[in-house]
Order: structure tokens, then sequence, then C-alpha cells
């Protein structure tokens, strides 16, 4: 039997948790790059198209992380990836791309903003830090152009 109080608390500490790294990222004063060497200020409303973007992708990433690593149905040498992770991050960039900016891979610091959310997200849903470069490289290579 499971404890239906518990589970909301433990729902409402990840809200909390979600809330409160997301505002850390998405507070940029001076903007987030668009990709022309140039950054662009956000207004409030995308902004919080953003934010509950990044939501939806968090809450379907956390029933993938609950339930175990999704099947792996393309056969490669090595071991096999963790697809949940991939489509958290195809999520994250869906939702960049949402509002505007284009999703850049930098990954020594300054991070660009998918890697910054990835870092600052994943803790949360995957104990245990993955290096971020190989996802995003293994994302880009299997990634399908939405042209």
């Amino acid at each position: 039997m499971t404890n239906t109080r518990t589970e909301r608390r433990l729902a409402v500490r990840d809200k909390v948790a979600f809330d409160r790294r997301i505002d850390k990222v998405l507070a940029n004063p001076s903007g987030f790059p668009d990709g022309k060497g140039k950054r662009t200020k956000l207004s409030p409303s995308s902004i919080a198209q953003l934010k509950s973007d990044l939501a939806d992708a968090y809450g379907h990433a956390a029933v993938f992380a609950s339930n175990g690593p999704l099947a792996n149905r393309k056969k490669s040498r090595g071991s096999p990836p963790d697809n949940a992770k991939l489509i958290f991050i195809d999520d994250i960039m869906r939702a960049i791309e949402a509002v505007g900016l284009k999703p850049g891979l930098r990954y020594s610091e300054p991070v660009s903003l998918p890697v910054r959310i990835y870092k600052e997200l994943s803790p949360l849903l995957w104990p245990g830090a993955a290096s971020p470069r190989r996802l995003f490289e293994r994302w880009q290579r299997n990634h399908i152009c939405r042209g």
C-alpha cells in the first residue's frame, strides 16, 4: 500500500527543487545567447513559456527515470544508451527553440543554455554525474532533423 501523503510531500519537494534550479538558470539579466554573437533578452511571457515547457520535459523524464532505462532499439558497440536522457535533451532543445533562441552546445565555462539546464536538472532525476558532452554528442549523432 502506498502512502499518498508521502508521495505528495515528495512531489512538492521535487517541484520546489525544480523551481529553484530553473529560476537560477533563467535569471540572467544580460539575456541569453542567440547564436549570432549577441544576447537576447526574453520577455516575461517567453520566460514563462520556457519554464512551462521545461517543467513538462522534466515531468516526462521523471516518469522515465522512475521506471528504469528505456529499451535500446539501435544495436551498436559499447554500452546501451539511456534513451530517457536523450529524450530529455531533445525536449530541452525543443523548449529553447520554441521561445526563439538558438541552442548552442558549449561545454566549458560559460556553458550554453541547454547544457546548463541539463546540468541543473539531471541530478534531480538520475543520481551520479554523467558527462554531458558525451550525452549531447550521442544525441547529435542520433538526432533526426526537424527541418
